[in-house]
Formats: C-alpha cells, structure tokens, sequence
C-alpha cells in the first residue's frame, strides 16, 4: 500500500511540472506570434479626414502629431470647416504647441487658420499671438507653420517683447534641421530690439 501512495505522489508531481512547462511554451509562442508595430516618427496632420466632407464643419477638432525632427505638435480648435479651394479647410479659433525634447514649449493661437493638406501646413491669420519660455510674446499678422516639420514663419511685421526687451523685424522664423539640431529662433529684415528697463 506504502508504495501506490508514493507512485501517486510522483505521478502528481510529475503532471504539475508537464503543466507547468506546457503554460510557460504557450506564453512563449504568444509572444512570439505577436504582431510588431512599426514605430513612425512622421504622422501627416489630417491623413484620414475628407476636407470636402466637412461642409457642415467638424466640432472642436483635436490633433496630436510628431514632426520628422521629433518634436511633438498639438492642435486644438473650435471649428474646421471645407473651403471652396481643393484641400483646404478653414479653422476657427486655433491653438497649436509645439513641445520638443529639451523641454521648450512654442504656443501659437489666432482666430482662424488655413489647412492646407496638400502642403502639410496651418498659416495662421487675425489676431495672431506667439508665446515661448514665458519670455518672449510675439503679434503679427500671420504665421505659417508646417505640419511634417519644424518650421514657423512669419513675414511681415513682427512686434512684441522678450523679457524687457522690445522686438520689431521683418520676418521671424523658428525651425530645426535635424534631430539633433538645436531650435533656431531667428530675427531678420530690420529688427529693432530697445531695452526698457522698467
């Protein structure tokens, strides 16, 4: 009798260790059949949205995307609406950051935008306001930007203050070449900068 007891304490032993390696082949082959995801650092503003399906207009549109250079763009806005020009769209009320790697933070907003889906663009128009390091507050009258990479440009008048110093030019562009460029903020075409020590 000692002995049936002990055969069927190792056939015991014996099926929970056969289990035991069966469960762990079987994570293993999930594993291994899973699908990889290719990473993109490249996603176009808009890819999959109609712009002439938007006659009616589409409601506080939200997009998030990442330049070829690796920054981050965030757009918001209340209103994007078909316009009677082939891919474009009209945008109301827009806000759009651009956040980079070093931790720098570019904030543009104007009352309404033109979406260009052929040219991967936003140029933004009426009211235009940029923002960066809580220091510099530009105005012009309007800014364009790319979407697939990053680039802002304004030509035309620039105003607006860095600290306590007042910025006039002509044209003012932020761009980064590469990944491994640093972010470029430029001032041309007669720029006047006066010191208010005030």
């Amino acid at each position: 009798m000692p002995s049936i007891q002990i055969s069927y304490s190792n056939t015991i032993f014996y099926l929970k260790l056969v289990l035991f390696f069966a469960g762990l082949f079987a994570i293993v082959l999930i594993f291994l059949s899973a699908k990889k995801i290719e990473l993109s650092k490249e996603v176009p503003f808009a890819k999959d949205i109609n712009v002439t399906s938007l006659n009616d207009g589409l409601t506080k549109p939200l997009h998030s995307s990442i330049t070829n250079s690796g920054d981050v763009l965030q757009i918001a806005a209340e209103q994007i609406i078909s316009t009677d020009k082939k891919g474009t769209a009209l945008i109301k009320s827009v806000s759009f950051k651009v956040s980079t790697d070093e931790g720098s933070e570019i904030l543009l907003s104007a009352e309404k935008a033109i979406f260009s889906k052929d040219n991967k663009s936003l140029t933004f128009r009426e009211n235009v306001v940029l923002k960066a390091a809580d220091k510099l507050r530009l105005n012009s009258k309007e800014i364009y930007t790319a979407l697939d990479r990053t680039l802002i440009q304004a030509t035309g008048p620039v105003t607006g203050s860095l600290s306590n110093t007042k910025i006039d030019s002509g044209q003012l562009d932020i761009f980064r070449e590469s990944v491994s460029s640093d972010l470029v903020i430029s001032f041309t075409k007669g720029v006047k900068m006066i010191y208010d020590n005030n």
